[in-house]
């Protein structure tokens, strides 16, 4: 009996922290991306073709569904220089707050999307919007976004 009692508490303690996981865990979508326009949101494969483009639907052709042009910066947690830029995302992002949105993409986690886009080298930054799509490879100065934030995104 006593052994029923542990092992029954034990799963109780289980499930609780398991649904109260469930609950902190939020979802990106397109009203939480509203909510945090002034950061880099993390998207995964999934969300990127739900909020950006879905190259299975559309494989040739560039269907932009976001609101606003976006930055996504494609990086692998390994990566000196895609750490070295991603401070810049984040100053750009309150910058272009309302402007512009502002995504990163781990490469590693998300194979399907690094080979729709044949991404061999990383860090590897989209620019998006509704009739462009251009790519960087590289890090660069902060200038060097900021320039093609402007001229790419919103011209």
């Amino acid at each position: 009996m006593k052994l029923n009692v542990i092992a029954f508490s034990c799963m109780l303690l289980f499930a609780v922290a398991c649904n109260e996981k469930k609950q902190t865990t939020q979802t990106v979508t397109e009203s939480t991306t509203k909510e945090l326009q002034a950061e880099v949101v993390q998207l995964s494969e999934n969300q990127y073709k739900e909020l950006i483009f879905n190259y299975e639907i559309t494989p040739s052709k560039w269907i932009f569904k976001g609101k606003r042009p976006c930055i996504v910066d494609c990086y692998a947690d390994w990566c000196r220089p895609c750490k070295m830029i991603a401070p810049f995302f984040d100053t750009l992002a309150k910058e272009y707050e309302g402007k512009v949105d502002f995504y990163k993409i781990n490469v590693d986690d998300s194979r399907e999307f690094s080979a729709y886009f044949q991404i061999q080298s990383i860090p590897f930054v989209m620019f998006c919007g509704k009739n462009v799509i251009q790519y960087s490879n590289g890090a660069y100065p902060i200038d060097f976004y900021r320039q093609m934030i402007d001229s790419l995104l919103l011209r």
